[in-house]
């Protein structure tokens, strides 16, 4: 009798292990279907950033291209008869030289790459590109190497690495 009992505890316990498997396995299978979900959802905005990226890049770059091709037709058009031509706007007052300029106080330069300057201030860091808008210092006119130093040039004075 106790053979007997015996091989029934063993019968309940096969039983009771391949119930054990197929749960564990339909588990392991949901949560690998959610970290593909996952792993998917981290790429996706990833992926979207670098292409608003690109969009932004070329957008910083059209107005430059569009702008000189509208100047083109306007220059092109022909004045005939006695309308005088329309007068010129004077020419933009010089800029100080940009070694005269002092340099601008709580502004550090941190890194240049690519055209993009990476600088600090009180306000936190800002990369910028020349004709960006400085919080506080007006526009860049220039990111350049000056007595070979980066600088960042603005119209309150420069930027420089300390």
């Amino acid at each position: 009798m106790s053979v007997a009992r015996i091989d029934a505890d063993i019968l309940a316990l096969k039983a009771n292990l391949e119930q054990t498997s197929k749960t564990d396995l339909a588990q392991f299978n949901k949560t690998s279907d959610r970290l593909d979900k996952v792993e998917k959802a981290q790429t996706e905005p990833a992926a979207k950033l670098a292409k608003l990226s690109e969009t932004v890049d070329k957008l910083r770059v059209t107005p430059v291209a569009s702008a000189a091709a509208a100047a083109a037709p306007a220059a092109a058009k022909e004045v005939t008869g006695s309308i005088s031509p329309p007068a010129t706007a004077p020419a933009a007052a010089p800029k100080p030289e940009v070694a005269r300029l002092p340099t601008v106080e709580g502004w550090v330069l941190r890194d240049v790459v690519n055209g993009a300057a990476l600088i600090e201030g009180r306000r936190g860091m800002f990369e910028v590109y020349a004709g960006d808008p400085i919080p506080g210092l007006g526009r860049v006119d220039a990111i350049r190497r000056q007595d070979g130093h980066w600088v960042v040039v603005t119209g309150k004075g420069l930027i420089v690495a300390r």
